[in-house]
């Protein structure tokens, strides 16, 4: 018998893409199962939760510490049939490898392009996330828009949710005679970064998502907010083994979109950069403070599959 999963959207198009991705996952893995629940329009991907789901599926829950190669071992074992993801699941032993994800989310019908070697585009995310919509997104620091300016040699490019804001304003006055391209909608700024050599992304799924399934470059990160495995121990999204990719530490800062927030900002400041090496001890350090979490997690999952309850 096939297994099913439900998945419950969460969050903005970034999110439901990597809940999607992380489906995928488990099929590869299990070899069968019908994934039901999602909405993604912009992909023309979507398909509504069967009438005669499961009224007791396994929960998939506790947002970041869904592991989908356990899930997949259930199924193959046949102790699961229906399940229904409730989280995220923000982690990259979560994913197959980008190229796995290329096809299913093609738009190679949209006529736009990237742009090339001799700029570096900075994916800004502002609109509700400037009033504090979550401690762990936040905006990225000028001083790391300074450093990657300099470290790349390139033009800058400004894209995103730009607006009257006092962050996009300050963008305006501190990089004048920058191009400042407005979003033009979620489909072609996505492909925009994905088509183009250099990116830098904001602190955003949705701009995490464009950068890693393209064929850039280069990869500029701050390990700001949820980027960062000192304040978000629980997500993993930083590729270490992927040379593309160029990381710069941020301190740990919750933003609340405080006087004191804004002012960090614009404050200069050095961010090292960081190798792989040095990416790979800060997730180490992070599995181990999320080690009774996820052992906790795993306890509740098999306690619910033992008492018959997926």
């Amino acid at each position: 018998m096939t297994a099913r999963m439900n998945i419950r959207p969460l969050g903005n198009m970034g999110n439901q893409m990597l809940q999607y991705m992380f489906a995928l996952s488990v099929r590869d893995q299990a070899g069968k199962l019908e994934i039901f629940g999602h909405d993604l329009p912009l992909w023309n991907i979507k398909a509504p939760a069967p009438t005669d789901f499961s009224s007791k599926p396994l929960i998939l829950r506790g947002q970041h510490y869904i592991d989908a190669t356990k899930v997949a071992n259930l199924i193959r074992a046949g102790k699961i049939r229906d399940c229904e993801m409730r989280g995220l699941g923000f982690q990259m032993s979560n994913y197959g490898t980008r190229q796995r994800y290329e096809a299913v989310f093609n738009a190679e019908t949209v006529n736009v392009a990237g742009y090339g070697p001799e700029h570096v585009v900075f994916n800004v995310r502002g609109a509700e996330i400037l009033d504090r919509k979550h401690d762990d997104y936040g905006p990225v620091p000028l001083s790391f828009i300074d450093q990657v300016i300099k470290a790349s040699g390139a033009k800058p490019v400004f894209m995103g949710q730009l607006g009257d804001d006092f962050y996009s304003q300050r963008l305006r006055e501190r990089y004048a005679g920058s191009i400042f391209q407005p979003s033009r909608g979620a489909l072609i700024d996505f492909e925009v970064l994905r088509r183009s050599h250099q990116i830098a992304i904001a602190v955003s799924t949705f701009s995490w998502v464009a950068a890693w399934l393209s064929k850039a470059r280069v990869i500029h990160v701050p390990l700001s907010g949820l980027l960062n495995p000192q304040q978000r121990p629980d997500i993993d999204l930083l590729p270490e083994n992927d040379e593309r990719y160029r990381f710069y530490e941020c301190t740990p800062r919750r933003w609340t979109a405080s006087a004191e927030d804004i002012e960090h900002l614009w404050a200069p400041r050095q961010h090292q950069q960081l190798d792989a090496e040095q990416i790979r001890q800060l997730k180490t350090a992070a599995r181990r403070k999320t080690a009774a979490a996820r052992v906790w997690r795993n306890i509740r999952t098999n306690a619910q599959v033992r008492l018959g309850l997926a």
